[in-house]
């Protein structure tokens, strides 16, 4: 069973140390975690359908809510009595608390609509609260590109996914699931298939690109694939090599070497040795690092480097010799590799790291906030989150609180045990919630 990263149309391998969760925590990402977890899931997929003789029911943490970045309508979801519904950014409420609240706060509206959950079922709502997709599916993303990835309920010993249109039509059918799907942009998407409808020899554990018609226009080749940005994808190439952990993250194999040794063909092959034996092993004989780079929509390679990030605002960052710079489309230099670490440009200013403090720099790599910082979002709505709070663009804390990054004019903040609320970005609180203290049940 597949499912997009959280909606976010982030790519796998974002910037590591120094980012602030999206969840308002400050937290490492390292998204070639989903490639080192991925033996996991295949086992994990073929003991699941084995077991599904009777619906099962799946407690989960409850997560703190954090708006989409990538929402284009300023209203935001709260709680109550265990329902949820939606404010405006003064606080009034526009929609009231009426659906169940989903397992992983997933409640946003991006592209006009936002998910919304009827029992054990998602569908999406309106900006007035109506429903436009009927509630039937087990689980559904936000829409991006005018499509959402959706997954059906079991369906023998197959979890049914499709990409939907705003109507609800299916416009790409996966009978049998994917194992991995992420948002459409610029008209593409990358997909991993799943172990239900390829063998190994045909794709298993790498990313591919689909169109809107679901033809497959870049085969199944690489180890993690991001989106496109600007006419360009930041991919990590397959092979018998290992993803630079960040951050204290270990190294994280390519899905690609999963299995080093002659075998029949079958799936049950991979099951034969025990999994952590199999990863300690391909750890100790594996010595060679990944390849990352941009392909363009033909799938052809550009350009290679150590590490690559999304495009944004016209540059990307890229790790050439254990440093970070910023290259342009040409794929030249702009800003020369000499930062331990960095993230895209938002708002015109990009997060840089050197001796383990985080500042932001121009489009010019020169400090219009020097380095300071333990910890470093990027800009969203004109403020940015740091260890000591929210800073504007000339690097003066605006607001102390700590909370998720403004979008749309608020931020999400935790006021104590089950208490939540929203701030503007003069740190006025403009509306309080409680949330159920319990965890949502998601039931297979």
């Amino acid at each position: 069973m597949g499912r997009g990263r959280n909606g976010q149309g982030a790519t796998p391998f974002p910037p590591g140390a120094g980012r602030v969760g999206q969840d308002g925590c400050l937290v490492s990402h390292d998204g070639g975690a989903i490639i080192a977890i991925m033996l996991m899931r295949i086992a994990l997929g073929i003991a699941v359908f084995a077991a599904l003789a009777a619906p099962t029911s799946v407690l989960f943490p409850k997560r703190s809510y954090c708006k989409n970045r990538r929402s284009d309508t300023p209203l935001f979801r709260f709680e109550r009595n265990g329902r949820a519904g939606f404010i405006d950014a003064e606080g009034k409420v526009i929609i009231p608390p009426q659906f169940d609240v989903g397992w992983f706060a997933e409640e946003d509206f991006v592209e006009g609509l936002s998910p919304a959950r009827s029992g054990h079922n998602w569908g999406f709502i309106d900006i007035k609260g109506n429903w436009v997709v009927e509630a039937k599916y087990k689980r559904v993303e936000q829409f991006a590109d005018g499509l959402a990835f959706v997954t059906g309920h079991l369906v023998g010993n197959d979890f049914p996914e499709a990409y939907i249109d705003k109507s609800g039509a299916t416009m790409i059918d996966f009978p049998k699931g994917v194992s991995e799907a992420y948002p459409f942009s610029e008209g593409m998407a990358a997909v991993m298939p799943s172990v239900a409808a390829v063998m190994p020899s045909e794709g298993l554990g790498t990313f591919g690109y689909i169109d809107r018609t679901g033809r497959l226009i870049i085969p199944y080749q690489f180890a993690a694939a991001g989106p496109f940005r600007e006419g360009l994808a930041a991919v990590v190439f397959d092979g018998r090599c290992y993803f630079e952990g960040r951050n204290g993250w270990p190294r994280r194999l390519a899905v690609g070497i999963a299995d080093d040794r002659p075998h029949s063909g079958e799936i049950q092959d991979i099951l034969i040795e025990p999994l952590e034996t199999r990863l300690q092993r391909l750890r100790a004989s594996i010595t060679e690092r990944c390849g990352e780079g941009f392909i363009d929509k033909t799938g052809r390679a550009v350009f290679r480097f150590q590490g690559v990030r999304d495009f944004s605002e016209g540059l990307a960052a890229v790790e050439d010799q254990g440093k970070w710079g910023f290259i342009g489309h040409d794929g030249a230099f702009r800003v020369r590799p000499e930062f331990e670490d960095a993230g895209p440009f938002c708002n015109g200013l990009a997060r840089a790291s050197v001796d383990g403090k985080w500042g932001y720099i121009d489009s010019a790599g020169q400090w219009r906030i020097r380095p300071q910082f333990k910890e470093a979002d990027d800009f969203s709505d004109g403020l940015a989150r740091t260890d000591s709070g929210y800073i504007d663009k000339s690097g003066t804390r605006v607001v102390s609180t700590k909370g998720t990054a403004f979008v749309q004019g608020l931020a999400h903040i935790k006021l104590g045990t089950n208490r939540y609320g929203y701030i503007d970005h003069t740190g006025r609180i403009v509306f309080r919630y409680r949330a159920q203290p319990g965890e949502p049940l998601m039931t297979y």
